[in-house]
């Protein structure tokens, strides 16, 4: 499915839906068959855009979904559920040299007895279309901001990351690979304590 349909920008839905009051103004003035073809015919496309949009998701809704997934797993604290959104093996830039995990030595890192032992809150925002790189037709490459930060109190740790997802022989989008940057300054790498 075409992204500009599965995944439309907000531009798509302004330029049908003005077509369709145009179309709209001119059947209800004219009052004639004639007149509500195309009144018809662009509400119908605006509709199967909107159907295809709620109903497909694109690589990036995807991404995001398992983004979203993958940080309610960490907050609750359920390595299982984190892993099933990593691709086999998970490459992991930070400061210093890239790791890679298997999603076993993920499941069984330090990372999970730390989140547990300062019981953190985790959470991820600020989905943006524009921090969009869509590397290929099964890759994607999302930017978002991610906090870590201890339950009951204001201080945490605000990160923003590149988490690099690739489609799954079973057809899911799963993250292969992500890179993690001070929240300010974008550039310069950030390490999580105890990842992988």
């Amino acid at each position: 499915m075409p992204t500009f349909l599965s995944d439309p920008p907000p531009a798509i839905y302004l330029v049908l839906g003005f077509v369709a009051l145009i179309t709209g103004v001119i059947a209800a003035q004219r009052q004639t068959r004639k007149a509500a073809v195309p009144l018809l015919i662009s509400a119908g496309l605006l509709l199967v855009v909107f159907l295809i949009d709620r109903f497909i998701d694109s690589p990036r809704e995807q991404a995001v979904k398992s983004a979203q997934a993958m940080a309610t797993a960490a907050d609750t604290n359920r390595p299982v559920d984190f892993v099933k959104h990593v691709a086999d093996r998970l490459v992991y830039h930070g400061e210093g040299q890239p790791r890679t995990a298997t999603r076993a030595e993920l499941q069984n890192s330090q990372f999970w007895r730390m989140l547990q032992q300062f019981n953190v809150h985790v959470a991820v925002w600020n989905f943006s279309r524009d921090d969009v790189k869509q590397i290929d037709d099964n890759t994607v490459e999302i930017g978002f901001m991610a906090k870590g930060e201890t339950r009951g109190e204001m201080k945490g740790v605000q990160i923003y990351v590149r988490g690099t997802f690739k489609r799954q022989p079973d057809g899911s989008m799963k993250m292969a690979e992500f890179r993690t940057f001070d929240a300010i300054d974008n550039r310069k790498p950030f390490n999580i304590p105890d990842f992988p």
